[in-house]
């Protein structure tokens, strides 16, 4: 199957300047450019770090502009040497760390994303707990969001974790407090709108899976939502969970969460089979829209009896 282009996993900055070179303790025929950062999901992680000096590319030399040589006098960005290999396979690297010349092989690998620019054909993940509705952060999910220019008019931190984030894991994701469908037990939460969820009762949430199994297996009296931008969400656990399902049915919305999620594909299939046996096989359909649901299903057929409820977005 496709598996898309490789890349080295590193930002890198020019050495044009003579006083960085020196201080960096380049000689004066070195010639290379300066790593900033490594991804840590990149292979290159393991031989590569901030600060090391890239003086070559599977043995073509990189000018201090991070150019090789192309055509007949004309040069191009080391970059299209990278995009000249397949994902996995090997490259050779020399490398100056501070002073000294290394020589390491590195395997290419596709990039890991925090917010990918694809999802791959799936519908998207969405998880709802008392009228919360969290979703991954996407370029797809922004864009459906914000528009085409989505890179313009979507949030400064969303944007800021976009272009320069790096994910820490392969399975790291952006959560997102997507929106809220207004009801009791969320008052005062209705205008809380495509925030990041930093933590859960001060555990550090990884992606929606893991978000999942900490708000199902939580003990504790209150759910502690730790938002960006210092905002707080607090439920009381035994109620938050209690109101789930009424919301759900208020605004048509067959389950409480999508079926990649732990306990999804059960949750569908009860609600299938509810659907099922009430004789409406369809009302099924607004799980599957992914994290849109909540406000798909929110439509004309359920206006009247969620008059209350706030599924509106912001744009």
């Amino acid at each position: 199957g496709y598996t898309g282009f490789p890349c080295l996993g590193v930002e890198w900055q020019k050495l044009e300047n003579p006083d960085m070179r020196t201080a960096l303790k380049m000689k004066p025929h070195h010639k290379g450019v300066l790593v900033r950062r490594v991804e840590p999901t990149a292979p290159a992680h393991a031989a590569v770090a901030a600060y090391d000096i890239l003086l070559s590319f599977d043995g073509v030399d990189i000018s201090n502009d991070g150019t090789v040589p192309f055509r007949s006098g004309e040069r191009i960005s080391f970059s299209y040497l990278v995009s000249q290999k397949y994902t996995n396979e090997e490259a050779v690297l020399r490398l100056l760390k501070d002073g000294k010349e290394v020589t390491a092989s590195v395997s290419l690998a596709a990039p890991v994303k925090l917010i990918p620019f694809h999802i791959k054909g799936a519908p998207p993940s969405y998880f709802i707990v008392a009228g919360l509705v969290f979703t991954p952060a996407t370029v797809p999910y922004m864009r459906s969001e914000y528009g085409k220019e989505y890179d313009f008019d979507a949030p400064v931190k969303l944007l800021d974790k976009l272009m320069h984030h790096m994910a820490e894991q392969p399975r790291q994701q952006v959560v997102l407090l997507s929106q809220v469908l207004a009801a009791e037990v969320n008052i005062g939460y209705e205008e809380m709108l495509n925030t990041q969820v930093v933590a859960l009762n001060g555990v550090k949430v990884v992606d929606m899976r893991h978000l999942v199994s900490l708000v199902d297996g939580c003990t504790e009296e209150y759910l502690h939502f730790d938002l960006d931008y210092n905002q707080k969400v607090v439920l009381a656990t035994a109620h938050a969970k209690a109101a789930t399902q009424e919301i759900l049915a208020m605004h048509c919305i067959s389950s409480d969460r999508s079926p990649d999620l732990p306990g999804g594909a059960a949750a569908a299939a009860a609600a299938a089979a509810a659907a099922a046996a009430n004789g409406a096989p369809g009302s099924s359909a607004a799980a599957a829209n992914g994290a849109d649901a909540a406000a798909a299903a929110a439509g004309d057929k359920c206006k009247e009896k969620a008059g209350s409820g706030k599924s509106s977005r912001r744009r």
